[in-house]
């Protein structure tokens, strides 16, 4: 009898061997986008991802960094970031769902960036007589052609746009720099919201008699309600279509919209009552 145990006890202790081991998600998402290719990726991936991109496709003078965003029983977002030498990079984001173990099922980021990527460096380029010649063309156009009618107005384009495709961290940092306005405009925000319904499926647009207040911080818009942000604040950045990045603030956790690979692709806190979201 204790043979057919000790027997049993192997058999049973081979088996993830067999067919792979089980990883965490956030040591899966460094095992798939790791240095050397993970063998037998196949037991790891599930739905829509197939495999690439993977550790092979980032160039090996490019470093990484991984971030748990959340995790249930069943999904979890993993953040990767990956910067060149100069500390350039590009924020992805790995979901994760599980069945016996966990697999990965997307692969997601801010898509549509490079007309704002272009925008950016046609602004730069403008010198300060240029950026005079053209404020003064857009204030005595009579055709509706506006490029942009004050310097203020000229700085928030640049300094929107940029936001727009900063690293998630340059994001968080320009919160964290700014949080006194933002605090003191979610408080008129909360305050307008005092007694008013939220409507589910559309967007109510708030304080907009504070747009030269928010647009110094760099947001275009304030907003709350519509699809999947119920009873959030919104602070929006900017974005093509319904690629969208922007800030969020929620009194109650559990109204924050969950994470998903359609819609909401990333959620990551930044301080207490505060996030940083992006759509697609």
């Amino acid at each position: 009898m204790n043979k057919l145990i000790m027997t049993l006890t192997i058999l049973i202790l081979s088996v993830p061997t067999a067919f792979g081991q089980s990883y965490e998600p956030l040591d899966l998402a460094k095992k798939i986008f790791g240095k050397d290719s993970l063998a037998n990726i196949g037991n790891y991936i599930t739905g829509e991802y197939t495999g690439r991109p993977n550790g092979q496709d980032i160039a090996k003078n490019m470093t990484t960094k991984f971030t748990l965003l959340a995790k249930t029983d069943k999904t979890a977002v993993v953040s990767m970031t990956i910067l060149d030498s100069a500390k350039h990079g590009f924020d992805g984001y790995l979901h994760f769902e599980k069945d016996s173990v966990w697999k990965m099922s997307a692969f997601r980021a801010l898509a549509l960036t490079g007309i704002i990527q272009q925008m950016v460096q046609e602004l730069e380029k403008l010198t300060p007589e240029q950026v005079d010649e053209l404020i003064t063309e857009s204030n005595q156009s009579d055709n509706g052609i506006e490029m942009f009618a004050s310097k203020d107005e000229y700085d928030f384009r640049l300094g929107n746009a940029k936001l727009i495709i900063a690293l998630d961290d340059n994001i968080a940092a320009h919160f964290l720099k700014n949080k006194s306005k933002f605090e003191m405009i979610k408080d008129l925000a909360s305050k307008q919201l005092e007694g008013e319904s939220r409507d589910e499926e559309m967007s109510i647009k708030l304080v907009e008699n504070l747009i030269n207040d928010y647009q110094k911080i760099l947001i275009s818009s304030v907003s709350t309600g519509g699809y999947e942000f119920g009873n959030c604040i919104v602070f929006l950045i900017g974005g093509m279509v319904d690629n969208t990045v922007g800030y969020l603030y929620v009194k109650d956790e559990k109204d924050l919209p969950k994470m998903n690979s359609d819609r909401t692709i990333m959620i990551r806190k930044i301080a207490d009552g505060w996030y940083i979201y992006k759509t697609t």
